[in-house]
């Protein structure tokens, strides 16, 4: 326990039961405060902004946000708060992302009430926290790869069911030159056809729906 130091501490969870059980938990300890318990995105951007929180525990699946998204949004507001992940997703990607939109530690709903607490209690002092299982989960999840300005010009070409000679038109290049950038997309995400090129696009994000 941290001796005086109190950490104010929002939720953010859809589901009712899951906010009164984070909520008992927190407000149990004599070295947190519960200020505030939010249901969506939305109602959790007003309360970050009047209950200002040091720690916010968020669920990734959110009605109309998405927990990574809020997790940024909040960041930018407050370079200083720090966020815990709380969630039922397994997904080593939504990991990757937690982390990278600004998530300190990232739990799975699983968690005891005494990995949470210390979860909580270790990002207060400025620590991280990655539960194991999360940690192996996040080592078998491939890196995004990095594709060049122009590679990934190109695979959205691909995903779009063009050719290399349409490809090459569109881009006012020889076929030659999109034949190496293609071979050089599918080198980076590891994989030996097209259509698999296409669906590791979509899993990492390199190429938006609405690109499509």
């Amino acid at each position: 326990m941290i001796g005086s130091v109190i950490s104010k501490v929002m939720l953010v969870d859809d589901h009712p039961m899951v906010r009164t059980g984070l909520g008992a938990i927190v407000t149990s300890q004599s070295d947190l405060v519960l200020v505030g318990a939010a249901a969506n995105a939305a109602e959790a951007i007003k309360l970050f902004e009047t209950c200002l929180p040091d720690i916010t525990l968020v669920d990734l699946s959110l009605p109309d946000r998405s927990g990574v998204e809020l997790i940024r949004i909040l960041h930018a507001k407050s370079p200083h708060a720090k966020f815990v992940v709380l969630t039922a997703n397994l997904g080593g990607n939504e990991i990757a992302k937690a982390l990278q939109a600004g998530a300190h530690a990232y739990l799975f709903k699983d968690a005891t009430s005494e990995e949470i607490l210390t979860t909580i209690r270790t990002v207060s002092q400025g620590g991280r926290y990655l539960s194991p299982a999360v940690g192996s989960k996040l080592d078998e999840t491939p890196t995004r790869p990095d594709l060049t300005t122009r590679e990934l010009e190109v695979l959205r070409w691909i995903v779009r069911g063009h050719s290399n000679r349409q490809i090459a038109k569109q881009l006012a290049v020889g076929e030659e030159t999109v034949k190496t950038h293609v071979k050089n997309i599918l080198s980076k995400l590891n994989v030996a056809s097209r259509s698999k090129a296409i669906a590791l696009s979509h899993k990492f994000g390199l190429v938006q729906t609405e690109e499509t």
